[in-house]
């Protein structure tokens, strides 16, 4: 699978963001063909989320498939390091968590997973906590 980090900030370390969506794709026994993790400023994700949710609020990530069903994930994932970083404060958690936390989430959107009510997003942010817990992020 083809796997491409666009314009991420120098301070991230984007060589575990391949292991941590193979890791994703295999575990929900997922073909991928490509992904695209695309890092945004916050009023830019903001309007995407207005455009194509109909909701003007701040968000961490987005994620789109591209690909027909059935055929393998194609798709991009919109991420926010500035909404992460401040998720990171809010939930007590070291940025670098937070951050591959967010990408796993969008991971699962890509594999089929919703979060728009309380029972799908108890469900996703297990598979969260799993995928967190098999990904070595060292002292980073």
């Amino acid at each position: 699978m083809q796997i491409e980090v666009i314009d991420p900030d120098p301070d991230i370390d984007t060589r575990l963001f391949t292991s941590s969506i193979d890791r994703v794709f295999l575990g929900e026994q997922k073909q991928g063909e490509y992904v695209n993790v695309i890092f945004m400023k916050r009023d830019e994700l903001r309007a995407m989320k207005r455009k194509y949710f109909n909701l003007d609020l701040y968000t961490d990530v987005i994620a789109f498939n591209l690909n027909d069903p059935g055929k393998p994930i194609e798709g991009e994932i919109y991420l926010c390091l500035e909404q992460i970083k401040e998720n990171a404060i809010d939930f007590k958690t070291e940025m670098q968590t937070e951050l591959h936390r967010v990408l796993i989430h969008g991971c699962l959107h890509l594999c089929g997973y919703e979060d728009n009510s309380i029972e799908l997003k108890a469900i996703m942010t297990n598979k969260e906590d799993q995928y967190l817990s098999q990904i070595d992020m060292g002292t980073s």
